[in-house]
């Protein structure tokens, strides 16, 4: 994964979790592991981060996807959601 990436998803985990008012410690394994990803030291499987979008109250793909705006030069999220309802309608969802 590229560093801007989990850089752009560390800061969209932290965004989440400070407008929501809970804990690092609250929201995973460790302290410290919350830590490294929202420094964008370290990269979440999407288990975990499906576990701290449930804490959060968010779908785990606005945490994604977040980080994916976040990260490029083009954050034009309606585009993004457009390109994503294609592809998903592509392979009938």
């Amino acid at each position: 994964m590229r560093s801007e990436l989990k850089r752009a998803l560390g800061a969209s985990l932290r965004s989440y979790r400070l407008k929501r008012d809970v804990s690092q410690e609250s929201l995973g394994p460790s302290q410290p592991y919350i830590s490294n990803l929202e420094a964008g030291r370290g990269s979440a499987s999407i288990d975990k981060i499906e576990q701290m979008a449930l804490i959060l109250g968010v779908h785990p793909v606005s945490i994604i996807l977040a980080g994916y705006l976040g990260s490029s030069e083009e954050a034009d999220t309606e585009g993004v959601l457009n390109r994503i309802h294609s592809e998903l309608r592509e392979i009938g969802l």
